[in-house]
């Protein structure tokens, strides 16, 4: 927060009283919310009001709201009730409605590339509420609702494995690439609080479906981008658990099957059944049950991609880099086979899993 109150003094002190007096006009917009509904696009503008409290330094915000047929004349709409000129150079964060995100996704990538005023690199997400009333949210937790979203998918993205904290152009850039598909983060709210609420997950430009929580951990994982996700394994009615970490994932793609292999370290962070750990038998033992266990959901997983049709971890990319062939199906119809071994660290057996890797 303090840092949003000194940039808004930089931008309005910066470079004497012309340009104060410029900037000072300005309504800055943070956040963008597209919606869909009764033929109209909804554009839901965040913005920040141009006075900051002195006492407190408390910068606000308000939304806005503008509906047409026309993409670019509902940005007009809502631009027309602020209080200054829109300037969107300061964006951080999309909103798409889940109707957005499933039928219109083209049109609002079009328009965004050909924009001369909108950048592309602000993080874009799925909402299982409407943009607009996510974004006009408002509790002392969440002041601002963008930044407290944004804020959620860096924290949970190295804390929690199931976010993915990823800029538009990234995801268009994934859109346009041979055997590349996109994947972007699910936001709800539940009593004026955030949380990440699965995985939306596209073929092309339209939203097809959206895997749950679990599920985004193995995407980030055959991603490799995750930290030290957890796993956890039943055994006589109680739970023990393991942080993964080290992760480098094989993936091999012929045109019979997809092989996923690796040696994956993990270290215990939970035994409540009070195995013995100390002895071999009883290691090698969890060793095998967390490999099945990991096995087994990497499979579904990759299946449950075929299923959907959608490239979300680049098989047909990665098949074409290596035989130059553009086959974009040989991958939805591979017999999936993963032989990934996690092997529980016999020096630390117990750790925090923010520390380093050591």
């Amino acid at each position: 927060m303090k840092k949003l109150s000194l940039l808004i003094c930089l931008l309005l002190f910066l470079s004497g009283c012309s340009d104060y007096k410029e900037v000072n006009e300005m309504a800055i917009v943070s956040a963008i919310g597209i919606d869909y509904a009764n033929d109209n696009f909804l554009v839901t503008l965040e913005t920040f009001n141009n006075k900051v409290d002195k006492q407190s330094g408390k910068v606000t915000t308000y939304v806005r709201t503008g509906e047409d047929p026309s993409i670019s004349l509902a940005f007009e709409k809502a631009a027309d009730k602020l209080s200054a000129r829109a300037y969107y150079s300061h964006v951080k964060l999309c909103i798409l409605s889940e109707e957005v995100a499933k039928n219109y996704l083209d049109q609002i990538a079009d328009f965004f590339i050909r924009s001369t005023y909108l950048r592309e690199n602000f993080r874009v997400v799925v909402s299982k509420k409407s943009p607009q009333e996510i974004l006009e949210i408002e509790s002392p937790e969440t002041p601002i609702s963008s930044i407290a979203i944004n804020l959620l998918l860096q924290t949970n993205a190295y804390a929690s494995n199931y976010a993915v904290d990823v800029p538009f152009d990234v995801f268009l850039s994934d859109v346009i690439e041979f055997g590349k598909d996109g994947a972007m983060s699910v936001i709800n709210e539940e009593n004026k609080s955030f949380f990440i609420d699965g995985l939306a997950i596209f073929n092309e430009y339209k939203m097809i479906n959206i895997l749950d929580n679990d599920e985004a951990v193995i995407y980030n994982l055959l991603q490799g981008e995750i930290k030290k996700p957890v796993f956890k394994l039943k055994v006589d009615d109680s739970f023990v658990s393991v942080a993964i970490y080290d992760i480098t994932p094989q993936i091999k793609v012929t045109k019979e099957e997809i092989e996923i292999s690796g040696n994956y370290k993990a270290k215990i962070i939970e035994n409540t059944p009070n195995l013995d750990i100390k002895k071999e038998e009883v290691l090698k033992k969890l060793d095998k049950l967390f490999s099945n266990l990991l096995n087994e959901e990497i499979t579904n997983f990759i299946q449950k991609l075929q299923d959907n049709k959608t490239d979300i971890i680049y098989l047909a990319n990665s098949y074409y880099q290596k035989t130059r062939d553009k086959n974009d199906s040989i991958w939805q119809y591979a017999k999936v086979n993963s032989q990934v071994n996690v092997i529980i660290n016999k020096k630390g057996l117990v750790f925090n899993i923010y520390e380093n890797n050591g």
